[in-house]
Order: structure tokens, then sequence, then C-alpha cells
């Protein structure tokens, strides 16, 4: 599970700020829902949501685990590739600014904490440390030579690594490449390094925008598994209680997608290669998209005048998000896992978006949820949502970005039992829009 994360200079977070999982109030009774007790008796929350106003820099905050997934999971092969993200641009010479992150989490119930600095072009440094008790022990630790563009690697004392296997793996590790990273594509035998890899994999689902389509990866896991199939069966019933069944073919199907740039082939004169040609060539059907081979997912409603069934095509935007964000669900509810949504409320009722995450918090034991959200009704939950859950984003007159939580707040901004929707509207929490008039100038 994730304790913290603290960024720096990434997009539009110039200063250092903290997203913190750990509990800030005392136990109450939202505990047992909200609150996981890891062994060394830190209370750790399952639920954080994210609000501010448009491009006051929520999705960032998401976008920072992604980076670290992606640093550790799909390493740079070329040493010209640069790191996929912004610093913050408003300021002199941005790009000679360094950048840096610190992750504390649970693998395998030993806290970790990785830190990293790092720029555009190359990862200045890393260090991974694990805490078998009050005192950190050294996993590993990198320095960059920048001149030279050579790394440095040291494992712990009490690390067994071979010097060998440090060699092999410190050639692989490009100065653009993070250890991690390195170990992926380095035939190295290390064990504390494998158990890592194999946590990140599993723990980080990745990130899901209004413009991500899990629609395949639900229907894969319907075929794949039954006791999953009945499971979103039953979760689909809350968005529409005349669904009895959910199906999906066991084999797929090309199901090509209307894209802007879409030509059909027939517009063409037969000598012109268009870019979505279905020609043969070799016995193969080339210039496909691989993604536009399908399961055909179909619902079952039972009707006051009969059954009927109707292709996921057919049915609502709300229930075919609903439907796409089963399998996260599942997997949520049946794994240990941290998943991203940035706006949730994209295409879902207020009610349904509460219920969603009341799933989550009612089934899920090991598993996290970060999410952004436009959606104040949730305020208004005072039983339901805590203030250590409910953090905001707010752009400062500088362009860069405060991140803080409702549990910070002063008894004199905030004070216990307040109106959390009415005090978010009347901007003592700040992280909203300032619209002003309405009038324009004709």
């Amino acid at each position: 599970m994730i304790n913290h994360i603290k960024i720096r200079n990434f997009g539009p977070i110039r200063d250092e700020v903290e997203l913190n999982f750990e509990s800030a109030l005392p136990k109450d009774d939202t505990d047992e829902a909200y609150v996981t007790v890891m062994p060394d008796d830190r209370r750790l929350l399952k639920l954080l949501y994210i609000y501010g106003a448009n491009a006051s820099g929520k999705t960032t905050v998401l976008q920072v685990f992604e980076f670290i997934r992606l640093l550790w999971l799909e390493p740079f092969f070329n040493k010209s590739e640069e790191l996929d993200f912004e610093p913050f641009l408003f300021c002199e010479a941005p790009l000679e600014q360094t950048s840096s992150l610190e992750l504390a989490f649970y693998a395998n119930n030993i806290r970790h904490i990785y830190t990293l600095e790092f720029t555009k072009t190359m990862i200045r440094s890393e260090r991974l440390v694990f805490f078998h008790s009050a005192k950190p022990t050294l996993l590993f630790s990198r320095e960059t030579d920048a001149e030279k563009q050579v790394v440095k690697l040291q494992f712990g004392s009490q690390i067994g690594v071979p010097a060998r296997e440090r060699d092999r793996l410190e050639s692989n590790t490009l100065y653009n490449n993070s250890v991690m990273g390195a170990f992926t594509k380095t035939n190295v035998d290390i064990p504390e390094l494998n158990t890592l890899q194999t946590w990140m994999k599993r723990f980080f689902l990745g990130m899901i925008t209004s413009d991500t389509d899990l629609a395949e990866t639900t229907a894969d896991m319907i075929v794949d598994n039954p006791a999953a199939a009945e499971w979103i069966a039953a979760f689909m019933r809350k968005a529409d209680r005349q669904i009895s069944k959910v199906a999906a073919d066991p084999e797929k199907s090309y199901q090509p997608r209307l894209r802007p740039n879409f030509v059909y082939e027939h517009l063409y004169p037969a000598h012109v290669n268009t870019p979505f040609s279905t020609k043969k060539r070799d016995g193969i059907l080339s210039g496909l998209d691989l993604s536009d081979f399908k399961r055909k997912v179909a619902f079952t409603h039972e009707t006051g005048t009969g059954n009927f069934e109707l292709p996921l095509s057919a049915e609502s935007r709300g229930t075919q998000r609903y439907f796409a964000l089963g399998g996260p669900m599942y997997r949520l509810i049946h794994d240990e896992a941290l998943l991203l949504i940035d706006e949730l409320e994209s295409s879902l009722h207020p009610d349904l978006m509460k219920h969603f995450l009341q799933t989550f918090l009612a089934n899920a034991t090991f598993s996290q949820l970060l999410i952004t959200t436009h959606n104040i009704a949730l305020l208004e939950e005072e039983d339901f949502i805590r203030r250590d859950a409910l953090w905001f984003i707010e752009k400062k007159d500088d362009g860069s970005a405060d991140l803080y939580s409702a549990a910070d707040f002063d008894s004199a901004t905030l004070r216990k039992g307040a109106s959390l929707i009415n005090a978010y509207r009347a901007g003592r929490l700040g992280a909203k829009p300032n619209l002003g008039s309405p009038l324009m100038n004709k």
C-alpha cells in the first residue's frame, strides 16, 4: 500500500508538496471502511479524493504515480530518449532545474522509501531503503556522473549481491533509466529487486481518464473467470436494475472504430493504398489496428414484456463506463492494488458514483483508490467523506500548485462539525474557480 508521495518541480507543482494516505484523525466509526492497519501500526486510508479547479494540477498528481510505474517497468533502450514529464515552466531555464520524488510504500508488509532526483534527460540519483526495524536499511543507491553520463550503483551491506551481478546491472542502467527499469532488461538474479518488480506489476493498475476504454479488459475477465462474470453481472445491476446477465464472446472479431481520420477504402481508386487498407498480403490482413479486434459484449435485460439482449454499443454512455470500471473494481476487491481515476464522475450519476466508492470501501482491504473529481455533491455526505481523505489543489498567483488536506485546516477556518460543502462554496477551502462576472465585451 502507499504511505505517501512527495513531489517537487513536476508539471505545475514547483515547491515540494505531499499527498499522504496516513490517517490524520483519531480512530472513529469510519475507520472500519476507510482504514487498513499495517504491521507497524500505521493507519493507511484506502481512498483519497482530490478537488480543484480546471488546470489546477489534479491530473498531475495521478500522473506522478504513472511516471514511477513506467520508470520501473518500461525502461528506455536508447540514451537519447527524454523522460516523459515537464518540469515547472513558469521560471527561467526550467529544463536546467532538478525535479524530485519520494514514494513511501509497503511491499509484502515491509515499508520502503524510494527517492529520485531527475531532469528531462537523466536520472541524477535514486535511493531505496526498507524498514525491518525503526532504522532504515539500504537496498541500493545510485549516482550519475552528468559529464561522463555513467552510473555508479551500490547495494547495502545486508544485500548479498555478487560484484559480477552488480556490475552487469550497473552497465545496463543508462543515465535515463532507473535501477529497477534496468533490472527488467538485465539477466541477473537479485531476489530483493525481483520481489519489488513483481509487486509493482501487480499493485499499480495504472491510470484511468474519461477517455480510457477498459471494456475489452473487463470482457476478457468475464471470459477467463466465471466467478468474475457473475460478480460483474451483479455489479452492473447497480447501474441498471433490469440487467440480469452480461456475456462476452470467447472469440474476438473485427470491429473497426470510426476515427477522425478514418478513410473508407471505396472512396479511393483501387490502386491507392489507404491508411486502413484491409487487402491481404501473404495470406494475412495488412494495415489493421489490432485494437479493433474485440469481443462482442451483450447485456440481457429483463422487462415486463420479456427478456431482450442488447450489445454494449447500444447501452448508455454511463452503463458503458460503469461496465469498463467493473474489471478494475474486481481487481481492487480481490487483490492488492492501486487504481488512479481522473474525473470519476464522467458519465456517471452522482448516486452511482457514490455507490461505486462505497462498494470499494466496503469490500476492499489492502487496495487503494485515488480519484480526482468535480462532484461537490459528495461534500454534503458528512457521514461518508473523511476530512483526512479529502484533498485540494489550488493554483497560486505565480502559476504553481499547492496541495493540502481538509484535515490541515484549524478550527478557526473549518470547525469540527462544520459543513464541508458550505465552506467550499464560500471559498474558505480554496481550490475553487474564480470566475467573476459572466458579462463579456460585445
